[in-house]
């Protein structure tokens, strides 16, 4: 349900504190950590507030109300809308529980496209991600200032998964590659993570077969950045360390932890190449920006020379930023390593 978005830019631009005052004579005093969430009115928003309110009541308190704003661009008329107010402590839970409600308003068309397809970059970026500002405008209980590198935990099972992106950074990617990844702080669905085991990096167990050239090499720069970074043991893990060290350090280094995914139906013969219909999920380790323009999708393994099916884990990263991007697979460049070697491959080298 889209609206027209340049009507709640000013409900955005007046901040969160201007709307809490607006509609605090309509809140219950019962409500301490409320989070708004403003749909437009009409017909539509309407049944759809009604079947959010439904879903969030199963978890939170909630409250709603119609609302007005103030009128915007010296017109005269406010600007009517619903307001559903969630009251927890805890925002990504309440953002989180919209969202899984939402996803199940999205329309699925059958897809036209094949693995073929995709492999020989024929694909086109046919699924609508939920956004939420289609919706309507969220406002958290509590915001976080953002820093040069922004983090984000995510809960996704079977733990929690630090996803780190430098900011200034993502003016190097091509624009859809740079919108993914700052869309994934609001937008990313979580119950996807959740609601399903198959993961990139257990799939060979599945019996997925997938022939990639692979070049070792002794030399490459990421190898070195691996050694340098077991000197930067301040996290709880030698991976997340690595991955800090790589964003303080390396220029190229855009993103860590970085969640993908890809649903069943997204393209024609998912259930024949995985024998299964399970949503596929994955968190990538590191995304840098290369010298030669594609997007570096890497891995660490910390021991990379023993690895037998590392490079189809890799692979399927990239798969799924395809699909999540519309960008080719000719825009990625993978590889995974340690501190002594780097395995590197193009994906449209990949055969099934």
């Amino acid at each position: 349900m889209d609206f027209e978005h340049s009507k709640w830019q000013h409900a955005a631009d007046s901040g969160r504190a201007v709307i809490l005052s607006i509609s605090k004579s309509k809140l219950p005093a019962a409500i301490k950590h409320p989070n708004l969430f403003l749909l437009p009115r009409s017909d539509a928003s309407q049944i759809l507030g009604r079947l959010l309110c439904d879903c969030l009541r199963k978890e939170f308190p909630v409250y709603d109300f119609d609302l007005e704003l103030p009128a915007m661009d010296g017109g005269n008329a406010p600007v009517e809308c619903r307001c559903i107010a969630i009251d927890s402590s805890q925002p990504e839970r309440v953002r989180d529980a919209i969202k899984e409600r939402l996803w199940l308003t999205r329309r699925e068309s059958r897809p036209q496209t094949t693995m073929a397809d995709i492999l020989q970059g024929r694909h086109q970026k046919i699924v609508p991600e939920l956004k939420l500002d289609n919706y309507g405008v969220f406002f958290p209980s509590r915001v976080r200032r953002s820093q040069d590198v922004r983090t984000h935990s995510f809960d996704h099972t079977p733990g929690y998964y630090r996803y780190r992106l430098a900011l200034a950074r993502t003016v190097r990617l091509p624009e859809p590659m740079a919108n993914y990844l700052h869309r994934l702080f609001a937008d990313c669905p979580n119950h996807l993570f959740r609601g399903t085991t198959f993961r990139a990096s257990r799939v060979r167990r599945s019996g997925l077969a997938v022939e990639i050239p692979l070049t070792r090499l002794a030399d490459h720069g990421i190898i070195a950045l691996a050694d340098e970074s077991r000197a930067h043991d301040f996290l709880s893990s030698r991976h997340e360390n690595l991955q800090k060290y790589f964003l303080d350090c390396d220029p190229t280094t855009i993103a860590c932890e970085v969640p993908v995914w890809m649903e069943s139906w997204e393209f024609e013969d998912y259930a024949r190449v995985f024998g299964r219909r399970d949503t596929l999920t994955g968190h990538i380790d590191v995304l840098r920006a290369e010298p030669d323009g594609r997007i570096g999708v890497w891995d660490f393994k910390p021991r990379a020379a023993a690895e037998r099916d590392a490079h189809i884990q890799v692979f399927l990263y990239a798969l799924m930023l395809a699909l999540r991007t519309g960008l080719p697979l000719s825009a990625f460049t993978c590889g995974y390593f340690d501190e002594k070697d780097a395995y590197v491959f193009r994906p449209t080298a990949a055969r099934l």
